[in-house]
């Protein structure tokens, strides 16, 4: 039990409370070391667009991370939802003002467009520490001398865990994105479609048996 939260929720608040301070921490180093995607992200959103404001930012994430590792109390949890709530409100005015932007400038070095999915994982990290900041769950530090010999496969799992959200964040929307058809392109669906594409591909110089294709891709489907 951490205060009067159950134990099964304690642990979920534990987990996701100390993921997200540690996100923070790493997305702050990037920023810090790698400052051009933010301050393109910030110029995009009509705010000052340039690489000290962006290492400001990722000063600031450091700090604020690194307190709710080391020692959650109601000041750094309230902190690290106030952080998270300014990051989902960044994302939501460039999804709906600034649809086009590259970069929300999150990931530091990587662009990174901004995505439903990403504003949501924010509303749940500032959510967990909201939550946090009643509970108060321990630091990194007590709860790696509490753990004993489980530390180890904790910390791997923490780090784990980090990686996979990372992923999740840059990679995935983006993945998806891809299998999105082209506006203006429309659907064939006549049964002469694969008519046309052959004459296109011919009148292109692809015809049967060209190194671009498969074999007999436009040929009569026979061997030899």
């Amino acid at each position: 039990m951490i205060g009067d939260v159950p134990a099964a929720t304690s642990v979920v608040l534990v987990v996701v409370n100390l993921l997200s301070a540690e996100l923070l921490v790493a997305a702050g180093g990037s920023k810090i070391a790698r400052p051009e995607p933010t301050a393109r992200a910030l110029h995009a959103a009509g705010l000052p667009g340039r690489n000290p404001t962006a290492r400001a930012v990722g000063i600031v994430e450091v700090a604020v991370g690194l307190s709710a590792l080391a020692k959650p109390t109601v000041a750094t949890e309230s902190a690290l939802a106030a952080t998270y709530l300014v990051f989902a409100l960044f994302l939501g005015f460039l999804l709906l003002a600034r649809p086009g932007t590259g970069s929300c400038g999150c990931a530091g070095a990587k662009d990174v467009p901004p995505s439903l999915l990403h504003l949501s994982l924010n509303v749940v990290a500032a959510g967990a520490a909201t939550g946090a900041a009643f509970a108060l769950p321990p630091g990194l530090g007590a709860l790696a001398g509490s753990l004993g010999w489980a530390v180890v496969p904790f910390v791997a799992g923490m780090v784990t865990a980090g990686l996979l959200v990372t992923a999740l964040v840059t990679d995935v929307p983006a993945a998806f994105r891809s299998y999105r058809r082209p506006s203006g392109h429309a659907i064939e669906r006549g049964p002469d479609r694969h008519a046309r594409a052959d004459a296109a591909l011919a009148s292109a110089g692809i015809g049967a048996g060209h190194p671009s294709l498969w074999p007999d891709t436009l040929g009569d489907g026979s061997d030899g």
